[in-house]
């Protein structure tokens, strides 16, 4: 869920509210659930988010107290919801939706923001999304956006950061497969961030993906660590 909390009503948190008991009744004994998040890119620097989210995590925590639980945020510098949660999520698509094509000033920017976050907020991070749209079949040396090298040279990048920085526990891939969407200027067609095409096939970032995490990609204070 994302909102603004400025333009919520007391008819929204309630309804916020529901969708929490909902979803923790329904889902409270599936193994494969490891935290609850109660909303995905919010508003999150008002006052009014700051009260609103209390409200929201207070009453996950009271419905299950064995898990942790998250909210997953763009925000980073002027955040205020954070604090009320247990793990910090972010979504960061520097190198596609702004330094475009520039993948060594977008991973030194994701490192400094990652390291920031750390520093404020003494959490542990996943980073929720993160990726780049490809055209399967389009292919140029050097890498350039939208073909497939520059997609796989994208993940590989952002997981190197990941990779050095001992506090990201986690990270995912948007995304999974190319998915329809409205129509639109930025997008051609589809959603075309899957490492895989619509139709279930392998772009080069897949089988980049394949070779990462099969093996040794990084170690963390001398064990081996993969991704989750």
């Amino acid at each position: 869920m994302g909102i603004n909390p400025q333009q919520a009503t007391k008819r929204t948190l309630e309804v916020h509210k529901q969708q929490m008991r909902e979803l923790v009744e329904r889902d409270r004994n599936h193994p494969s659930v490891i935290m609850w998040s109660v909303g995905n890119e919010p508003q999150a620097n008002t006052e009014e988010a700051d009260r609103y989210f209390k409200e929201v995590a207070d009453l996950a925590r009271k419905l299950d107290d064995t898990r942790p639980i998250t909210v997953v945020s763009w925000m980073i510098d002027d955040d205020r919801i954070f604090k009320h949660f247990d793990v910090v999520c972010v979504n960061r698509y520097h190198g596609w939706y702004d330094r475009h094509g520039q993948l060594n000033a977008a991973v030194e920017h994701l490192r400094s923001e990652l390291e920031k976050l750390y520093r404020f907020q003494r959490k542990p991070i996943i980073v929720s999304e993160f990726g780049a749209d490809s055209v399967a079949g389009l292919h140029s040396d050097p890498p350039e956006m939208f073909t497939e090298e520059y997609q796989a040279q994208f993940i590989r990048r952002y997981l190197e950061v990941f990779r050095k920085l001992p506090y990201i526990v986690g990270e995912h891939i948007w995304n999974f497969a190319d998915f329809k969407t409205s129509q639109g200027i930025h997008r051609v067609f589809l959603n075309r961030k899957g490492v895989f095409t619509r139709d279930r096939q392998p772009k080069l970032a897949a089988h980049v993906l394949k070779k990462l995490w099969t093996g040794s990609i990084g170690r963390v204070k001398g064990k081996e660590r993969r991704a989750i």
